[in-house]
């Protein structure tokens, strides 16, 4: 059965989290991009595009998604507080939420899971309002719960026991740069790196992920920026543009790793008076929200 990737608006927060981290998930090429070294700065590959061109990637960035791909072999589980911003380009508008993120990578039996839950929102220029919207995987189902509308909708991604893959690159639904196989990121994008300058965030290392013309129609993002703990090799912000010219900043803060996570983190319970929706897998995959 396939699969059909989901927005990276619509679900940045299964993006993120991206945990994973979903999760959907950068940067302007002129002045939203003001981190961005110049050209003679990044160190960066060429545009090969199998798992045997991770050679003609810089020593410098193919170290840095080994570290990644370790430490998302390292940590089993993943909880954090997350803000989230995006700003549409063509229209001026804006968006931000907070709220938390959680995350368990699951082994050969139980499948991956996320979940994310936004608390606050503020609106353009607007107040912070209470914005609660959550966001779950099971492993089987993302439930989508907008509880301002009282609805929840269930989208279907895998049958009953069919393990998938939510976050990996070119399998699963939700792809982020989290945790991934070096190989796949090096096909999929052309990786970069610099050092650190004064706006970075402290004792972070920087990854610019250009997406490779090949696969524009198979990612959502055109462009990412990742800012990554020195130490743990953990995303701890996350910037993306899109093909609408979306550009969306995601920050995890007081990130815990390899901590129990309740099992009922990544349900959405159903209270009395929700309009509950049910999308299940068809002869095509699932549908996308």
């Amino acid at each position: 059965m396939g699969t059909r990737r989901i927005s990276a608006t619509g679900s940045i927060a299964a993006a993120a989290a991206a945990a994973i981290v979903l999760t959907g998930l950068f940067a302007p090429a002129a002045a939203a991009d003001a981190n961005a070294p110049a050209a003679a700065a990044i160190t960066t590959a060429s545009a090969p595009t199998t798992a045997s061109a991770a050679e003609a990637v810089s020593e410098d960035a193919m170290k840095i998604l080994r570290e990644l791909e370790a430490a998302g072999d390292k940590h089993h589980t993943i909880k954090a507080d997350v803000d989230y911003e995006v700003v549409d380009l063509v229209l001026g508008n804006s968006e931000k939420r907070t709220g938390w993120v959680a995350y368990s990578k699951g082994d050969d039996k139980t499948p991956a899971r996320f979940r994310v839950s936004f608390e606050k929102c503020k609106l353009g220029v607007g107040a912070w309002t209470e914005g609660k919207k959550d966001y779950a995987f099971d492993g089987y189902w993302l439930t989508v719960a907008d509880h301002k509308i009282k609805n929840i909708t269930m989208y279907q991604h895998a049958a009953v026991g069919q393990k998938v893959e939510p976050l990996r690159i070119g399998k699963g639904p939700f792809p982020l740069p989290f945790g991934q196989k070096a190989a796949d990121m090096v096909k999929y994008f052309i990786p970069s790196t610099r050092p650190p300058v004064e706006s970075d965030p402290n004792g972070t290392i920087y990854l610019r992920l250009l997406t490779r013309p090949q696969y524009d129609e198979e990612l959502p993002t055109t462009r990412m920026e990742m800012w990554i703990d020195a130490k743990t090799y953990l995303p701890v912000r996350l910037k993306s543009r899109d093909k609408n010219k979306a550009v969306t900043t995601v920050t995890f803060k007081d990130i815990l790793t390899n901590k129990a996570v309740d099992e009922g983190v990544f349900r959405i319970p159903h209270p009395f008076g929700y309009e509950v929706i049910r999308q299940p897998l068809g002869k095509e995959g699932a549908v996308a929200p």
